[in-house]
């Protein structure tokens, strides 16, 4: 009767201490497992920095800027704005009298100016006015600050003004060419307006603007006796030009 070897192992038993299953090889003790990757933070590439509130409320400033520039700027061309209109109406010099190199006179002029806008209204701020002489109107003999005043849309208004010299030094060069004018029974002189103006319709009003108003070859026919002198002729066209300030 055949018997069990002990190294054999009977299937359904648990195997003994210090035996291996038939057809597995003996193994070496698995070892330890390996410790884990180190871990290296990898930084990522720094993106755009989110805007502080003081960088929102600039950007937000600078939109708005935008927006109302956009909107008064389609204003102006759909209310499609003309240049206002000036012409002497009037014009006289009295006591006109030069000494050497001086020159004494009183000038009384009116300006009419005329809007011929259907829509706008025209005001008109800080006026000054002023009489000049010379080939290029270049000498300053008298000014005077005016009244400000509103032209309504096609509608005219006159601007009456009255300027002096009193001992108005001009140098010997100029005061002999007056000298000269006066003897001839003519002197001619210029009138000039400068003053800021703002268009307005209803509630739209547009930033100011400089304004000049260049009225030349103002002639004034002279009497021999008294000094004294009027316009000659026609009313007189002045020029107009725009310094903007929009």
């Amino acid at each position: 009767m055949a018997t069990i070897q002990d190294d054999k192992t009977v299937t359904g038993y648990p195997v003994q201490p210090g035996q291996v299953p038939t057809g597995y090889r003996s193994a070496p003790p698995y070892p330890f497992p390996p410790p884990p990757p180190e871990f290296h933070y990898n930084p990522q590439p720094a993106g755009p920095n989110k805007p502080t509130s003081f960088a929102r409320v600039l950007m937000g400033f600078f939109a708005v800027s935008a927006v109302i520039i956009l909107i008064t700027f389609l204003n102006w061309l759909v209310m499609h704005p003309k240049l206002p209109e000036f012409k002497v109406e009037s014009a006289t010099v009295s006591l006109l009298n030069v000494t050497r190199s001086e020159l004494t006179a009183t000038w009384d002029i009116s300006l009419l100016s005329t809007n011929p806008n259907k829509k706008l209204r025209i005001n008109y701020d800080h006026v000054e006015a002023s009489i000049v002489y010379g080939d290029h109107n270049h000498i300053r003999l008298g000014r005077t600050p005016l009244r400000p005043f509103v032209v309504n849309h096609r509608n005219q208004t006159r601007i009456d003004m009255k300027l002096g010299a009193v001992s108005e030094w001009v140098g010997d060069d100029v005061a002999n060419e007056i000298s000269d004018d006066r003897s001839r029974g003519l002197v001619t002189f210029g009138v000039r307006l400068m003053t800021s103006v703002r268009f307005k319709c209803g509630l739209w009003l547009s930033k100011s603007r400089l304004l000049l108003v260049t009225c030349d070859r103002v002639d004034l026919g002279l009497s021999p006796n008294n000094g004294t002198g009027t316009l000659t002729g026609l009313s007189r066209e002045c020029g107009v030009h725009f310094y903007s300030l929009f």
